[in-house]
């Protein structure tokens, strides 16, 4: 029963991670649409504009960031978790 409970709380765990990594993977994603490469129904813009487009914001940087140290924290309690299962059920009584 043990081991059925201790397999039953690591899949949870598992599943409730990969979840949160989709759930901020699909949010950090979205970004708007870039803007179109021909202008069809407007004149181009003045010679003199600079337009300047440094790519995803900061905070898709951090979000991405602390999901993946998430992800990387929560894989090594598992890890650790097994690993001490696996010692104590393996050591002789």
């Amino acid at each position: 029963m043990l081991i059925a409970r201790r397999f039953t709380a690591l899949v949870l765990l598992t599943l409730t991670v990969a979840l949160a990594f989709v759930a901020t993977a699909s949010t950090a994603g979205a970004m708007p649409a870039p803007p179109p490469e021909t202008y069809a129904n407007q004149p181009p813009p003045p010679a003199t504009t600079v337009v300047n487009h440094s790519g995803s914001a900061v905070w898709t940087y951090l979000v991405v960031a602390l999901a993946a140290a998430v992800v990387a924290l929560a894989a090594a309690w598992t890890i650790t978790r097994v690993r001490r299962a696996h010692a104590v059920s393996a050591s002789p009584a």
